[in-house]
C-alpha cells in the first residue's frame, strides 16, 4: 500500500504529533498545579474543558492520520497499539478517575502518543524513500 503523503511530510507530522501530545500532557499537569493562579493571570480559558477536549481531538486526528499512513509504509502495528492505549486513557480513564489521579493518567496517555509517533517515525525512515 502506498502512503497518501511523502515521508518528509509524515516525519513532520510525527514530530508535530510528539510535540502536541507532550504539550497536551504538560497543559493538563500545569492547569491542575496552577489552578489557583490561572484566574489571577487572566488565563481562565486554559482550565476550560473545551480546551482539553480540543487538544485531545487534535492529538487523536493527527495520530490517526500519521499512524495509518505510517502503517502503509512499514506494515507494523506497534505504534497503533500505543495510539489506542493513549486514546483509551485520555477518553475513558481520565474522565472517570479523581482529580488527584487525572494528571498522572494524562501523562501516561500523552506519553503513549509520543511513543507511538516516535516508533512510526523510526520505522518509516528507511522504507519511505522507496515507496513514496
Amino acid at each position: 500500500m502506498k502512503s497518501l503523503i511523502g515521508y518528509r511530510q509524515l516525519a513532520r507530522m510525527d514530530f508535530a504529533g510528539m510535540g502536541l501530545s507532550a504539550a497536551c500532557a504538560v497543559h493538563c499537569l500545569l492547569a491542575l498545579a496552577l489552578l489557583s493562579t490561572i484566574p489571577l493571570a487572566g488565563l481562565k480559558f486554559i482550565s476550560h474543558e473545551a480546551v482539553e477536549s480540543g487538544m485531545i481531538a487534535l492529538v487523536a486526528l493527527l495520530a490517526a492520520f500519521t499512524f495509518l499512513n505510517g502503517y502503509r509504509i512499514h506494515q507494523r502495528i506497534g505504534h497503533l497499539v500505543f495510539g489506542v492505549i493513549g486514546l483509551a486513557i485520555l477518553l475513558l480513564l481520565c474522565p472517570t478517575v479523581g482529580e488527584s489521579i487525572e494528571p498522572i493518567a494524562t501523562l501516561f496517555g500523552g506519553s503513549a502518543f509520543v511513543i507511538g509517533h516516535f516508533l512510526n517515525w523510526k520505522w518509516s525512515r528507511g522504507k519511505a524513500c522507496h515507496r513514496v
